[in-house]
């Protein structure tokens, strides 16, 4: 039965990172911590989303160098294994809130922010904050990617610029999240066999996200952002009081 229940949620939160950019960790962790322990949750989401974020990135056409996310990147990398000790010391309580409120900012911020009229620079304390946050929430719940949406929206990009702006970071920050968590211990060996019952469910998402992307108009970008970020939020605070 748990091995079902992993599929359908990464086939769900999957199909809407390769959608939107992002999605499958706030989607997935919340949803799966429900039906098993946060932890365990939190350790499947590492182990599948880099699996997925690195195939999207593979996928995708042009992809946005490297080079422009770096900095965000090598802030977030050197604070993941703070996360990850948060990961290893937390209760399911703690995290399961964790999660919620995190999202919940996210979105309070994002929506009060107007749109700008022209693209906004890069100021490099911003950015590397950005970073270090997200390298927080990673390590420690396996969702990153709130800070750094919140931060690509504030900039007044346009939607197909943020989503491989994310599918960059996500690629390189998929790949050392889950190997500080492999480091840790937080990987055991049923968790590895249940992440097998999420690959397929990444294989039919990312073609299912090439059909979606092209009908994808920049208003129900924003919709489907916002709206998988508060339903998220508001399932983690839930499952926390429970």
């Amino acid at each position: 039965m748990e091995f079902l229940i992993v599929f359908l949620v990464s086939a769900f939160a999957a199909l809407m990172q390769a959608a939107v950019g992002f999605g499958f960790a706030v989607l997935f962790t919340p949803l799966l911590s429900l039906a098993m322990p946060a932890r365990d949750a939190i350790a499947l989401s590492l182990l599948l989303s880099m699996s997925l974020s690195l195939a999207l990135y593979i996928g995708d056409r042009p992809r946005a160098p490297f080079r422009v996310i770096l900095p965000m990147f090598l802030a977030a990398t050197v604070v993941t294994p703070l996360g990850v000790y948060v990961l290893t010391v937390a209760d399911d309580q703690l995290l399961r809130i964790g999660i919620g409120v995190s999202v919940l900012i996210a979105v309070v911020g994002t929506v009060a922010t107007p749109h700008p009229a022209h693209e906004r620079s890069e100021p490099l304390p911003l950015v590397l904050g950005v970073g270090v946050l997200s390298g927080l929430l990673r390590g420690a719940t396996s969702m990153g990617g709130p800070p750094v949406v919140l931060y690509e929206h504030w900039r007044g990009a346009s939607m197909v610029e943020i989503r491989r702006r994310l599918l960059a970071f996500f690629a390189l920050t998929g790949v050392t999240g889950a190997a500080f968590a492999a480091v840790t211990g937080v990987f055991t060996g049923e968790m590895v066999v249940h992440s097998l019952a999420g690959l397929p469910a990444i294989v039919i998402a990312v073609v299912g996200g090439r059909l979606i992307r092209p009908r994808l108009s920049p208003r129900w970008f924003r919709i489907l952002s916002m709206g998988l970020l508060v339903f998220t939020g508001i399932v983690s605070i839930v499952a926390a009081f429970r």
